[in-house]
C-alpha cells in the first residue's frame, strides 16, 4: 500500500489498525522486557513471538467489535475511555484463556503468566494514547476541531443515507417529543422515534398504523443498537433527556450517563455517518442567575445553578467541539415550555400552577422576582421543524435561543394571569427563594434567522390546560406519570 497522506485521509482507520498491530507487538516485547529486567532470555524468544502472533490474532477482531476503528478516526472525547478500556480488557481475557488452554503446547511451555497482567496496562497506555494523540494534535497543534473522513475500513457495509426525509426524535414519547413527531408525520416526513418509555407508551398510541411512523423501544444508551437505527436517517432532533432539576438530582448517574455521554455518542455517531442536521436540545436554564437587569443572549456567560443545567452546558461544549463542515448541529436553548401534550407533565411551572389553581384554590409563589422565559409547547415545536427546514448555512453550527422577547416573565406575573382567568385562587407569597434561578433572554437572533415569534402566549395556555382539567382528560393529576421525578 502507498502510505501518501493522501491514502492516509482516504482509509485512516487502516492506518490506525496497522497501527494497532505494531503497538501490540510493541507491548508483548517490553512486557518481556520488563518482565526478565531488560534482557530476554534466548529460551523465551519463540515464546514471546508466540504470544504477539496469538495476541494480534484475537485481539483485533475485539476492536472491530467494539467499534475502536470508528473512535479512531472520529473525534476523541474522554466519553471514549470506556469503550477502550472494554475492549483491551475483553481482549486481554480472551488472550488469558487462550493461554490457560494452551498451556501444555510446546510452543508455551514454561511461560511466566505474569507477562498477562504487564502486557494490559502497556496495551490500554498505547491503544489510548495512540486514539487521544490525534485529538491532542487537532486542538493544540492545528486549533481545530476534527474533520472526519467519508470512508472507513470496515468489515461491514457503510450505511446509506435515505434521500427521504427521515427524521431521527430521540425521546420521541416525551412531553416535547410527542407533540413534535405529530407536527412531522403531518408535515410529511418520515419519523423514526427511539424511546425507553419511562411514562409508558399512552402518548405514541394510534400512531403506528401511520405508514410513516416507526418506533424503536431502547434507551440510547444501548451503544449498540444505535449504529442501525441511524441508517437511513437524514435529520436526528436529540430530546431524550433526563429533564429538570429534581429529576437529576434523584438519580445523578443515570444524569450525567444519559444527558451527557449519551449525547455525545449520538451526535459522533451521527457525524461519522455524514448526518449534517443535528439538533441538541438544550435549555435557557444553564443561563442561572444572571440579575434582574440583564438581558441575555446566546454570547452571554453561562452560570447554571442547578445540576441539570451543568450537564447540558458540558454536552453543548463536547457538541460545539464537533461542529466543521461536515456535521453542522444547531444547539436550541430552549424557554420553560408549558402547554397540552399527549404526554402531559405537571411539574412545569406554568401547567403546575394552573393545575394548583384548580385543584387547590391555591398557589404558593418562593420569591416572585425570578424572571422565565416562557414557551407555547406547539410554538417550541415549530421552531424545531423551521430550524429542520431552514437553509443549513442559517442555522448550521449556531447556538439559538428558542422563545419570544414579549413572552419573559416575572414568576409573580404567572400568578396574577392564572389568578386574573381563575379569580378564586389564593396566591401565597412565601420570601424564601428555592429555585434561584432567574435570566431575561433575548430572542433576536430566531427571529433574525427564522423570522420566529411565538403564536401562543401563557394566557393561551392557562385556558387550554384548565379547560382541559376541568373535563377531566387527566384523572388523577397527582399520578407519578405527570412529573419527571417522581418516575
Amino acid at each position: 500500500m502507498n502510505f501518501s497522506l493522501e491514502n492516509i485521509k482516504k482509509y485512516p482507520s487502516l492506518i490506525f489498525l496497522l497501527f494497532d498491530i505494531v503497538l501490540i507487538s510493541f507491548s508483548v516485547y517490553l512486557a518481556f522486557l520488563l518482565r526478565f529486567d531488560g534482557v530476554i532470555p534466548v529460551e523465551r524468544t519463540e515464546n514471546m513471538l508466540t504470544f504477539i502472533v496469538l495476541a494480534i490474532i484475537l485481539t483485533i477482531p475485539v476492536f472491530f467489535l467494539q467499534n475502536l476503528y470508528k473512535i479512531s478516526w472520529s473525534y476523541v472525547s474522554l466519553t471514549d475511555l470506556p469503550n477502550i478500556i472494554r475492549a483491551v480488557a475483553i481482549s486481554v481475557l480472551f488472550l488469558g484463556t487462550a493461554l490457560f488452554l494452551l498451556r501444555y503446547n510446546p510452543l508455551f511451555h514454561g511461560f511466566p503468566r505474569s507477562i498477562i497482567f504487564i502486557y494490559a496496562i502497556l496495551l490500554f497506555g498505547a491503544i489510548g494514547g495512540l486514539r487521544f494523540s490525534k485529538r491532542i494534535y487537532w486542538q493544540l497543534i492545528q486549533g481545530k476541531p476534527l474533520i472526519p473522513t467519508k470512508k472507513t475500513f470496515s468489515f461491514s457495509k457503510p450505511p446509506k443515507i435515505s434521500r427521504l426525509k427521515t427524521v431521527l426524535v430521540t425521546g420521541g414519547a416525551g412531553y416535547i417529543g410527542s407533540v413534535l413527531v405529530r407536527q412531522l408525520l403531518n408535515a410529511g416526513y418520515n419519523v423514526k422515534v427511539i424511546d425507553k418509555l419511562l411514562f409508558g407508551n399512552e402518548s405514541i398510541q394510534g400512531l403506528s398504523s401511520n405508514p410513516n411512523f416507526q418506533f424503536i423501544q431502547e434507551d440510547i444508551l444501548n451503544v449498540n443498537k444505535l449504529d442501525k437505527i441511524l441508517v437511513d436517517v437524514d435529520m436526528v432532533v436529540h430530546l431524550a433527556a433526563i429533564v429538570g432539576e429534581a429529576a437529576c438530582v434523584a438519580q445523578k448517574d443515570l444524569a450525567i450517563r444519559t444527558n451527557y455521554l449519551g449525547a455525545i455518542h449520538l451526535a459522533r455517531l451521527c457525524k461519522s455517518y455524514g448526518i449534517k442536521r443535528f439538533i441538541y436540545s438544550s435549555t435557557c436554564s444553564i443561563y442561572g442567575q444572571a440579575g434582574i437587569n440583564n438581558i441575555i443572549t446566546e454570547d452571554s456567560h453561562l452560570r447554571p445553578v442547578d445540576f441539570y443545567g451543568e450537564t447540558k452546558i458540558y454536552t453543548e461544549r463536547e457538541i460545539i467541539k464537533l461542529m466543521d463542515e461536515n456535521f453542522t448541529p444547531a444547539v436550541l436553548r430552549f424557554s420553560t415550555v408549558y402547554g397540552l401534550s399527549p404526554r402531559m407533565r405537571f411539574d412545569l411551572v406554568v401547567n403546575t400552577f394552573t393545575k394548583k389553581a384548580i385543584k387547590d384554590k391555591e398557589i404558593f409563589i418562593f420569591g416572585g422576582n425570578q424572571w422565565r422565559p416562557l414557551i407555547h409547547i406547539d410554538d417550541l415545536v415549530r421552531a424545531i421543524i423551521l430550524c429542520l427546514e431552514a437553509p443549513i448555512t442559517k442555522v448550521g453550527n449556531q447556538i439559538i435561543n428558542v422563545g419570544d422577547n414579549r413572552e419573559n416573565y416575572l414568576i409573580s406575573q404567572i400568578g396574577e394571569m392564572i389568578k386574573e382567568y381563575l379569580p378564586d385562587t389564593k396566591i401565597k407569597n412565601i420570601n424564601t427563594i428555592e429555585d434561584k434561578r432567574s435570566y431575561k433572554v433575548s430572542f433576536d437572533k430566531i427571529e433574525k434567522l427564522l423570522n420566529f415569534k411565538a403564536q401562543k402566549t401563557v394566557k393561551d395556555g392557562i385556558i387550554e390546560i384548565a379547560n382541559a382539567i376541568k373535563e377531566g382528560k387527566f384523572g388523577d393529576m397527582e399520578d407519578k406519570k405527570y412529573y419527571n421525578h417522581l418516575v
